[in-house]
């Protein structure tokens, strides 16, 4: 009886000591996938802004030229209409480009600048500047004109028959209007509106 209740523990403790014991690294890990990060993309630049295109204008300049011709009777009032027309685009971007408070703001500056520099009354003149005047010299130099003192001390340097002459042969009527102010001549004056009055600002020898 002893021997028959032996053989199957025996036969149990065979079977135990056969299984194979399962050490911490035999264990499998699944690999953890890392987290995918959307790349942002690349900002867009602003476009840039079409050149205006001129063949409209060339084409009605042309069109609007062969009417003249066919319709000659009409040249004085078209040419009347033509020249204030181009004066109301001239008072228009004195204003609303050079930033002028009105045309005749800058008219009325223009004549009495022009008035002074041919009499040689160096005091208005002075009195028309915008200080610092920026004197941009033929050699490539630059200085500043700080005070009405000083550009009077060295009115003939700056005040050069080059500069004279541009204003001399300017007509108030047909003058460079941008952003920056007023050309006179080839850019021998540049006159703006600084600190709430018209004066020169930048004199190119």
């Amino acid at each position: 009886m002893t021997n028959k209740r032996a053989i199957p523990l025996i036969a149990v403790m065979a079977m135990a000591l056969a299984t194979p014991a399962y050490a911490a690294n035999d264990l499998t890990v699944p690999a953890v996938k890392e987290a995918t990060v959307a790349t942002p993309s690349a900002p867009q630049m602003p476009s840039t802004p079409s050149t205006p295109s001129v063949s409209s204008s060339s084409s009605s300049s042309s069109s609007g030229s062969s009417s003249s011709s066919s319709s000659s009777s009409n040249n004085n009032n078209g040419s009347s209409s033509s020249s204030s027309s181009t004066q109301a685009n001239l008072n228009n971007r004195l204003v609303n480009v050079a930033g002028f408070d009105s045309a005749k703001q800058f008219t009325g500056y223009f004549i009495n600048l022009k008035r002074a520099v041919a009499n040689g009354n160096r005091d208005a003149v002075a009195k028309r500047v915008s200080y610092p005047l920026a004197v941009n010299q033929a050699d490539g130099k630059r200085r500043s004109i700080l005070n009405e003192k000083q550009f009077l001390n060295e009115y003939n340097s700056i005040m050069t028959s080059k500069v004279r002459n541009a204003l001399a042969n300017q007509n108030v009527n047909d003058v460079f209007i941008n952003y920056r102010g007023v050309m006179v001549g080839n850019g021998e004056l540049w006159i703006g509106v600084v600190g709430g009055k018209p004066g020169i600002y930048a004199v190119n020898q």
